[in-house]
């Protein structure tokens, strides 16, 4: 992941603020491994309890950043969905189905095939989504009633 000085600094202060003892650099080290571990939504809770609004922000980008689903490959989230709908008028498609899986359909999916996360934001085990021209949905299992929303814009997936 790439960070500038002045995130740094400001994520540096941010911590120092909020009386934690730990570097940038841990942090990102502990986020790393909350991002590996089955969504929570009291993450933030095991890293800064007492955190203060804009340190709980920070920490939100920071944990995306290093979640992978970021704008490194192209348009950012909010642009996905319209670029493909732009990209189906062009082929007079009706619509586009993202499942989870890889190009073989395995279950253990490589970072550069997270297409269901590259489109949605959704980074669960198991799911699909629909894009059609003027609808999108995201379908995930009951593991995922909770997680799908928290990672999910509502306004574009239903």
């Amino acid at each position: 992941m790439s960070v500038s000085a002045t995130d740094d600094a400001t994520l540096t202060a941010l911590i120092e603020e909020a009386g934690l003892a730990m570097t940038p650099d841990a942090l990102r080290d502990l986020l790393q491994g909350i991002n590996a571990a089955p969504e929570s939504p009291d993450w933030l809770s095991l890293v800064a309890p007492d955190a203060s609004d804009e340190l709980a922000e920070k920490l939100q980008q920071v944990k995306v950043a290093l979640s992978g689903v970021t704008d490194q490959h192209g348009p950012g989230l909010i642009d996905r969905v319209p670029a493909l709908r732009k990209r189906l008028a062009a082929l007079e498609l009706d619509g586009f189905v993202v499942p989870r899986a890889d190009a073989h359909q395995g279950e253990n999916v490589p970072a550069a095939a997270e297409r269901l996360a590259w489109l949605t934001g959704f980074t669960g085990s198991a799911g699909l989504a629909i894009v059609l021209t003027d609808r999108a949905a995201l379908f995930v299992d009951g593991r995922y009633t909770l997680q799908a929303p928290a990672q999910v814009d509502g306004k574009v997936f239903e």
